[in-house]
């Protein structure tokens, strides 16, 4: 049985189920579904250490991708496969070996970065709400000096060994993506091949194998590259974390032409390494 682009609609009653019976969002429950579909049971995360704080702008564009990565997950799982015909159907469940970087395990460290972005992000980015919902400490809306939203700022902490976890992941789909990959990673370059030929999904790209690798760096992007790069990146995060501290507890904050071009540079790094194809 195919599976259509979107979820079918017997399995979004299935969630809608699970997300009443549990009291759980409709996408957390998703996720919970996506993983009970891997061949296993959502699993609590890990005590790792140590953690690191990042300090992001919660951008729909630079982390629209980041989402949209659950399907190629799926696929290099083996939980979603094609058929002859070339549509996608159930598979087994057996992850794609690659070497020194076990899929199951990327997938957990994924679901769980996704997790550390405060309640409400994912809606926010989707378009289905217009603000992040409900308010939380460490989100903070900063205003312009022109009374224009300028970006929602906050702080997300994850383990630094989820972060390492996804950066060999993107090094290991480059490496399978270059002219001589090496023994071990031919099934992954004959995946990643297939998943350019025939994304399926609309949002993924159609390509070469580099082409996916590049789709997959950029949706990781937000976990893997700092922002706060280049010869101003230090003041840059000195002066936005010392916003966060003024106005702890408040939603939002008013700031003046020197924070808001603080800001604005990180936006515009972080969108840059977001870029699409």
């Amino acid at each position: 049985m195919s599976t259509s682009p979107r979820k079918s609609r017997k399995r979004t009653r299935e969630i809608r189920e699970q997300s009443r019976a549990s009291r759980t969002r409709y996408t957390e429950a998703m996720r919970a579904n996506d993983r009970t579909r891997a061949g296993g049971q959502q699993l609590p995360p890990p005590r790792i250490t140590p953690t690191r704080t990042l300090l992001l702008p919660l951008l729909r564009d630079a982390l629209d991708g980041l989402y949209e990565l659950s399907s190629l997950l799926l696929r290099l799982r083996r939980v979603l496969v094609l058929d002859h015909e070339g549509e996608l159907t159930e598979g087994r469940g057996e992850g794609l070996p690659i070497p020194g970087v076990p899929i199951e395990d990327v997938q957990e460290a994924y679901w769980r970065v996704c997790d550390a972005l405060p309640e409400g992000t994912e809606e926010f980015v989707e378009g289905m709400a217009d603000e992040i919902l409900p308010p939380a400490p460490n989100v903070l809306l900063l205003v312009g000096p022109d009374g224009g939203d300028v970006a929602y700022l906050a702080t997300v902490e994850v383990a630094e060994a989820d972060l390492a976890l996804l950066a060999a992941f993107a090094d290991a789909l480059d490496r399978a993506a270059g002219p001589r990959p090496g023994p071990g990673f031919e099934a992954l370059k004959e995946a990643l091949g297939e998943l350019g030929r025939v994304p399926y999904y609309p949002w993924m790209p159609k390509g070469d194998e580099a082409t996916v690798a590049r789709w997959v760096r950029q949706g990781l992007s937000p976990f893997l590259h700092s922002p706060f790069d280049g010869p101003r990146g230090a003041d840059d995060y000195q002066t936005l974390s010392n916003l966060l501290r003024y106005a702890e507890g408040w939603e939002s904050v008013n700031v003046d032409q020197d924070e808001e071009q603080a800001a604005e540079r990180v936006i515009w790094s972080m969108m840059r390494a977001a870029a699409p194809l």
